[in-house]
């Protein structure tokens, strides 16, 4: 085995670990707080760039700079909505 498959394996491994955690406080974020959606949306920031990380080590570079790039615009699309919505 490659040294390389190695360390891009462990990688991986610890980006499934992060996104496990990042899922579990999404969902134990209470729904009765102040502009929770705001708070949602940090975290789900952690899983963006946990994604951009694992498509690296997948040898997709450029899937990870698309997707680098058009992530924030959704997550500010998403809390724009909700911040001048109706609840």
């Amino acid at each position: 085995m490659d040294i390389l498959t190695t360390i891009s394996a462990i990688i991986l491994i610890l980006c499934g670990i992060f996104a496990l955690i990042a899922s579990y406080g999404i969902l134990k974020t209470k729904d009765d707080m102040d502009n929770i959606v705001f708070g949602r949306i940090q975290i789900l920031g952690i899983v963006d760039i946990i994604s951009v990380v694992a498509l690296i080590c997948l040898g997709q570079p450029l899937y990870a700079i698309l997707y680098f790039i058009l992530a924030p615009f959704a997550a500010h699309a998403i809390a724009n909505g909700h911040f001048y919505g109706e609840n």
